[in-house]
């Protein structure tokens, strides 16, 4: 619309054509209307023109000669041509105002016009859109219709032609229209899809319950070229191409592996309509098995198109080269050298059927040359796994079955020990000493220092730097790329608190030997004698040293020219490093096993893991076999180890009673006299108890020293409690007497067994450490005064009780009174 000129412009224009009749040139004038407002405006104006005008009149009269009656004619006819453009004015306004509802009836008029153009539009669009969309119908059926004539080549260009149509039609952008075309579309393809596979399994059917394969023959090869053609331009040949190998899989090469059933395989029936399964299995070799796989990949080599068979080498031939290795190839590995021969063939088999794999074209078979190439590592993977297996079937299968066994030491002894032994108590270690003359001596173990501990002759508290550090042999270490046991198990083997075991003596000669070494009694000549004791162990430690000499001998045979062009002849030395692992095995498993299938079951572990340690240092000896050194140590510690766990075991249980007594407080008195016998009975009857059990497995010594530790225990404890007490009356002294005396009672157990009738002495002092100073302190509780002062100053009371001690106790018995401040003056006096 045509923008309106301002008032002042319009009314100008109004002016200028009653004063000089010209009409304006601005079209925004001649479009403006003249608004009410403006004819006031308009009037001073023309009043303003008219008296101009007069001005002008009465100037020009002034000063020229006119004429007054044309001058009057003039105004009269100015005066009608103010009057009629007064009068046009009110016109104008009256025809601007008559014009409004025009205005608004033509702008109504416009906007029915636009809407009409809009409407007509739209349906022009929708005519074509709607035409589109029939002529995109009639094309999708069409395409259905090629489908279901076999056209399947010219519905897929229907297909695709369609879809690149609905995609790119800007008639469709942003509307419902195009989402049920797509869906028409994808309808289209799915149909076509389906028409395809199931052309396919026509063509390729695979019956999965029966087993059987069966390739279309050379009339269909066409239809099967252009189904593989279709389902490539749909995408699909992937997904088609890797079902049918997990088909072949599934439904051929499973039945021919039959991973779940060893050594058995069915047959293949290969012919030109496909490829059968039988049903029943029988008996296989790895060789015919490699055969008939041989068999069906050369049907489909020969019987399907190229196109399909490019993919197998990237999912089909690798997976079947794992299931034949994990079916058949690792089963075939031996565990004997009896099995290398055919072992070998094997090898040469797997070798073939890559090369036969190569002839077809194709490749993935990378796994089982590998796997040939790696035959020596595998197999003494194999050795490995099997022996540790051995070790675990030995502890397994065990019912506990004990046998009797003999161990032997020798010794040097001298003439004057050797005359102790004659003279001297024996605990002849079940079998006595045996000399090279077969002369028989007794033998009396020495008594034990104060300060050692109950196994010290167990070699539980030698100082483990008195021993050199056994250094593993470098052949040994470079024989195999496996990590040794010790390190491969975790073992620490307790080191800091079972040090290695010193060589044994006889215990006669222990005690008789000076601390230099020398012998200062002039008797320097000496004999070499031999000591047998007899204790139980299982049947496991003779199945272990069985498994650990297979290798060992296995070792030896495979190094012999016999095998020397086998493959896995490189790892024959590697062999010579299974021990350590079977070991390291048997100390792994083993605790559970004594721990809960054998009645002190520890001890039996203590016996087997020293016998097993026994014999495994006779092979190291008869085969040169220096690794196993450490081996040896480690065995013995471990036993050791058993043996403190249950002496432990023990002792806790022992305290655990004596604590019934309650350090012994009012032990004359009810009811504490009560608990307190029953406390000493229980423990006494506990000791004698574990003797008993003991008693057939452990030899005879180290039986005595068990028990003697137990003792020990015990007295240690009542001698501290009885110390502790700060006032002892004469009942609780009766009472203590009676409490030691039944603990002495123990002492029958170390009376050793005499062949000549002689009174054999008892061995305590010997075996129980304190125990001189226990009977001292009956003594003591039991005696006067002047009694316990005599044993002060001409006894051996101070050999067992410092001043200290014997005054406490004289403190605790007896009252204050000037004879026991002399007695006790008299005791320091000579400390």
């Amino acid at each position: 619309m045509t923008t309106k000129a301002p008032e002042d412009e319009v009314c100008q224009s109004v002016l200028d054509f009653v004063a000089d009749g010209a009409y304006p040139e601005s079209e925004k004038v001649v479009a403006s209307d003249l608004p009410v407002s403006a004819l006031s405006k308009e009037l001073e104006l023309i009043s303003k023109a008219r008296e101009q005008v007069e001005a002008e009149i009465s100037t020009l009269s002034r000063e020229n000669d006119f004429d007054a009656d044309g001058w009057i004619s003039q105004a009269k006819q100015l005066h009608e041509d103010i009057e009629r453009s007064r009068h046009t004015a009110r016109e104008i306004v009256s025809m601007h105002e008559s014009t409004r509802p025009l205005e608004l009836k033509v702008v109504d008029a416009a906007a029915k016009v636009n809407l009409i153009q809009t409407e007509i539009t739209f349906d022009e669009a929708v005519t074509i859109t709607l035409e589109e969309v029939e002529r995109l119908c009639q094309q999708l059926e069409a395409g259905r219709a090629s489908l279901h004539e076999g056209g399947i080549m010219e519905a897929i260009d229907i297909l695709e032609e369609t879809e690149t149509d609905v995609n790119a039609e800007s008639l469709f952008a942003d509307t419902n229209v195009k989402s049920i075309l797509s869906e028409n579309v994808a309808g289209l393809r799915q149909e076509i899809a389906d028409f395809l596979i199931a052309r396919w399994d026509d063509l390729l059917s695979i019956d999965r319950e029966q087993h059987k394969l069966l390739i279309a023959g050379d009339g269909y090869r066409v239809m099967l070229e252009e189904t593989i053609a279709a389902l490539s331009r749909l995408d699909m040949l992937d997904a088609a191409n890797d079902k049918l190998q997990k088909d072949l899989l599934s439904a051929i090469v499973n039945p021919i592996l039959l991973p779940s059933v060893p050594l058995q395989s069915r047959g293949v029936r290969v012919d030109a309509s496909g490829i059968t399964i039988e049903t029943e299995p029988t008996t296989t070799t790895v060789s015919e098995v490699l055969d008939r796989i041989a068999q069906v990949l050369d049907h489909l080599q020969q019987n399907l198109p190229t196109s399909m068979l490019t993919p197998f080498s990237d999912y089909f031939v690798p997976n079947l080269s794992s299931k034949i290795i994990s079916s058949w190839l690792s089963s075939a590995i031996p565990t004997e050298l009896s099995g290398l021969g055919e072992f070998e063939n094997t090898l040469d088999n797997v070798l073939k059927f890559t090369k036969s794999i190569e002839t077809l074209g194709w490749h993935g078979h990378e796994e089982l040359v590998s796997w040939v190439n790696q035959a020596p590592r595998l197999w003494l993977t194999t050795r490995r796994v099997d022996s540790l297996d051995q070790i675990r079937r030995v502890l397994t299968a065990a019912r506990g079955t004990t046998k009797q066994v003999e161990r032997v030491e020798k010794q040097q002894v001298s003439q004057a020990d050797e005359a102790l032994l004659e003279n001297g108590p024996s605990d002849d270690w079940d079998a006595g000493w045996d000399d090279d003359n077969e002369e028989e001596t007794n033998g009396k173990p020495a008594a034990q220092p104060e300060d050692e501990e109950d196994v010290s002759a167990w070699g539980l508290d030698d100082d483990k730097d008195d021993v050199p550090e056994t250094k593993p042999d470098a052949a040994a270490l470079a024989a195999d790329d496996e990590d040794d046991a010790g390190d491969a198990w975790g073992w620490g083997d307790e080191e800091d608190e079972t040090p290695q075991e010193k060589p044994s003596q006889p215990p006669a000669a222990a005690a008789t030997k000076p601390a230099n070494g020398n012998d200062s009694s002039g008797h320097g000549a000496s004999r070499e004698v031999t000591l047998r004791e007899t204790y139980m162990v299982t049947d496991i430690p003779d199945s272990i040293v069985d498994v650990v000499l297979q290798q060992i001998t296995d070792s030896q045979t495979i190094s012999q020219p016999a095998h020397h062009n086998s493959r896995v002849v490189s790892s024959g030395a590697a062999l010579l490093a299974l021990p350590t692992l079977i070991l390291a095995m048997f100390k792994a498993t083993a605790s559970s096993f004594y721990g809960f299938k054998l009645n002190a079951g520890q001890m039996y572990l203590y016996n087997d893991s020293m016998y097993l340690a026994e014999r495994i240092r006779n092979i190291v000896e008869e085969h040169q076999l220096a690794r196993l050194t450490t081996d040896i140590d480690a065995l013995e510690k471990f036993g050791k180890a058993a043996y403190s766990k249950e002496m432990q075991t023990q002792r806790t249980i022992v305290t655990d009673l004596l604590d019934g007594t309650q350090g012994f407080g009012q032990c004359s008195e009810q009811p504490f006299l009560g608990e307190c016998e029953n406390a000493i009975s229980a423990t006494v009857d506990r000791i004698r108890d574990v003797y008993t059990e003991w008693k057939p497995m452990l030899s005879h010594s180290a039986l005595l020293q068990s028990i003697g530790s137990l003792v020990s225990t015990v007295i240690n404890k009542i001698i501290i409690d009885i110390e502790d007490l700060g006032d002892i009356s004469e009942p609780q002294s009766q009472r203590l007497v009676s409490f030691c005396n039944q603990v002495s009672q123990l002492e029958d157990i170390f009376i050793p067994e005499t062949t000549d009738g002689a009174e054999a002495v008892p061995m305590t002092a010997v075996y129980v450490r304190n125990w001189l100073r226990f009977q001292y302190l009956i003594n003591i509780l039991e005696s006067s005064l002047a009694d316990i002062k005599f044993l002060w100053l001409e006894g051996e009371l101070r050999l067992e009780f410092s001043p200290d001690e014997v005054v406490d106790l004289i403190k605790a018995l007896f009252a204050e009174s000037d004879y026991r401040r002399k007695a006790i003056a008299e005791i320091r006096q000579n400390s």
